[in-house]
C-alpha cells in the first residue's frame, strides 16, 4: 500500500508539536535561584537562611526608606519627568494613600516604595524570632545569636515603620500609630540586648542599645533613652551591605541620585556650613550625571561614594546624638562640641537655654546625620516649619507643596486587610 507523504509529514508536526509543548510544560517546573519554598523555612535546619533573609530584605528596605524620607525632607529633590514620584517631593502623599510608598518594592530606583519594604523586613525577621523563640537548642546551632540577630533586625524595621508612617498594621491586625510602633521595636531590641549579651555578640548588643535609645526618646523616655546611648562605645558602627552586581543590592540613594540622574539634593540641603564652616558630615558635589529631567543639576552626598557603599543602620553619633538631646543645657552642648571636634568643627559658643539648645540639637542632627533617614522624622516630631511653606506652587510640575511628613496607611493595607478598616 502506497502511503501518503502528506499523512506522514502530519505526522511528523504533530509529534514535533508535543515535543515542544512537552518542554514548554517542563519550563514550568524549573525552580526559580532566588525563591525557595514557604515551608522550607518551617524546618530548623533552615534558621540561618530564614535569618538570614530577614537582615537581606531589610537591607534593601533601608536603603528605598532613606530615599524615600530623604525626598519628603526636602533633603533630596525631584529630578525626573515620570509624576507618580512628584507627591513625595511635592509632599501631598498623605492625600494619595494609592500611591506608590503604598504597593512598590525596594528595588524601584525612579519610584521607591517604603510599606511593602518595611512590612516585608518587619515580617521576616519577626517570623525568624517567632520560630527560633519555639524551637530548641537541640534543634538549632547558635539558636541564641540567631535569636538576637532575628530581634535586632524585628527592631529596626519596626523603628523605621514608625518614622515613617502614621499609621501600619501587622499581620493583618487593626492599623497602629507611631507610639505603639515604637513600643514594639523597644520590645524587640530589649530581645536583642538580652539574646546578644548570652551569645556574646557586642555588635548585636551595641547596635541594639542604639536603636533602643532611639525609640525610647521618640517615646519621651529621657532617662532609659540616656542610659541607653551611654552603653554605645566611640566608633561603633552597623552598616547594611551594598553591592555594585545586583541592583536590589545597590546603595539606593547613590543609584538613584548619581547613577541614575533621578534624584538630586535639594538646594536647600546643599553644602551645608557648621558655625561659617563646610561641614564634611554633609558635603555635597555637583556630579556629571545627566539628570532624568534633562534640566536638573545633579548634586549627591558625598557620603556615598559608589553603588557598593555601605548604610548605616546605627551608629555612636547618633547615640551620642540621643544623649545630647536627652540630657539637655550645657551637657548638651558639651556632647556636640566632641562630636565637632571629630570632625573638625568649631565650637558651639551660643546661649545655652532650653530653646537654643533644641535648636542646636535640631540643626546638628540634621548635619551629623545627614541623608542617612532621620530628617523627616525630625521635622515632624520637632514641629519645624516646612520649606517651601505649604501651598507654595510646586515648580514646573503642577500642583502646590502640601504637610506630608508620616505617611497614612495606604490603600493596599485597607483593601486586603480585613481589620483596616
Amino acid at each position: 500500500m502506497t502511503r501518503n507523504p502528506l499523512n506522514r509529514s502530519a505526522r511528523v508536526a504533530v509529534a514535533a508539536l508535543a515535543a515542544v509543548l512537552a518542554a514548554c510544560n517542563s519550563l514550568l517546573d524549573v525552580k526559580v535561584p532566588d525563591r525557595v519554598p514557604a515551608e522550607l523555612l518551617d524546618d530548623p535546619k533552615q534558621a540561618g537562611l530564614m535569618v538570614n533573609s530577614a537582615i537581606g530584605d531589610f537591607e534593601c528596605a533601608l536603603g528605598s526608606s532613606i530615599l524615600v524620607e530623604g525626598i519628603i525632607s526636602d533633603e533630596l529633590a525631584d529630578a525626573q519627568l515620570g509624576a507618580a514620584a512628584w507627591p513625595y517631593d511635592r509632599r501631598d502623599a498623605n492625600t494619595q494613600p494609592g500611591g506608590i510608598y503604598g504597593v512598590n518594592p525596594c528595588s524601584n530606583n525612579q519610584n521607591p516604595g517604603i510599606y511593602v519594604p518595611l512590612s516585608t523586613a518587619r515580617w521576616d525577621a519577626d517570623r525568624a524570632l517567632t520560630k527560633l523563640e519555639a524551637w530548641t537548642d537541640q534543634q538549632v546551632a547558635n539558636r541564641g545569636s540567631l535569636i538576637a540577630r532575628a530581634a535586632l533586625y524585628a527592631g529596626f524595621s519596626y523603628a523605621l515603620m514608625g518614622m515613617s508612617m502614621c499609621e501600619a498594621a501587622f499581620d493583618l491586625s487593626a492599623p497602629i500609630g507611631q507610639q505603639p510602633m515604637f513600643a514594639k521595636a523597644e520590645e524587640r531590641f530589649t530581645t536583642a540586648i538580652d539574646a546578644g549579651s548570652a551569645a556574646g555578640l557586642a555588635d548585636v548588643v551595641n547596635a541594639a542599645y542604639v536603636g533602643r535609645a532611639r525609640v525610647r526618646l521618640y517615646q519621651d523616655e529621657l532617662q532609659g533613652a540616656a542610659a541607653d546611648a551611654q552603653n554605645v562605645p566611640p566608633g561603633f558602627v552597623l552598616e547594611a551591605s551594598a553591592a555594585s552586581d545586583n541592583n536590589r543590592r545597590y546603595n539606593r540613594v547613590y543609584a538613584a541620585i548619581v547613577y541614575f540622574g533621578l534624584y538630586t539634593v535639594d538646594p536647600q540641603s546643599r553644602n551645608l556650613t557648621t558655625e561659617g564652616v563646610p561641614d564634611p558630615r554633609a558635603a555635597t558635589a555637583l556630579m556629571s550625571t545627566r539628570p532624568a529631567d534633562s534640566r536638573s543639576t545633579i548634586w549627591a552626598p558625598t557620603k556615598y561614594a559608589s553603588l557598593a557603599t555601605p548604610l548605616p543602620i546605627a551608629r555612636y553619633e547618633e547615640a551620642q546624638l540621643i544623649l545630647a538631646e536627652a540630657q539637655a543645657g550645657s551637657a548638651a552642648v558639651g556632647i556636640i562640641n566632641s562630636l565637632r571636634d571629630a570632625a573638625g568643627l568649631p565650637h558651639y559658643a551660643g546661649p545655652t537655654d532650653d530653646a537654643a539648645v533644641r535648636q542646636l540639637i535640631v540643626e546638628e542632627r540634621r548635619r551629623a546625620l545627614f541623608a542617612e533617614g532621620f530628617r523627616n522624622y525630625d521635622i515632624e516630631r520637632f514641629n519645624l516649619p516646612l520649606v517651601p511653606a505649604p501651598g507654595t506652587d510646586y515648580p514646573d510640575k503642577g500642583g502646590s507643596y502640601g504637610t506630608t511628613t508620616c505617611l497614612p496607611l495606604p490603600d493596599s493595607e485597607r483593601f486586603n486587610n480585613p481589620n483596616a478598616g
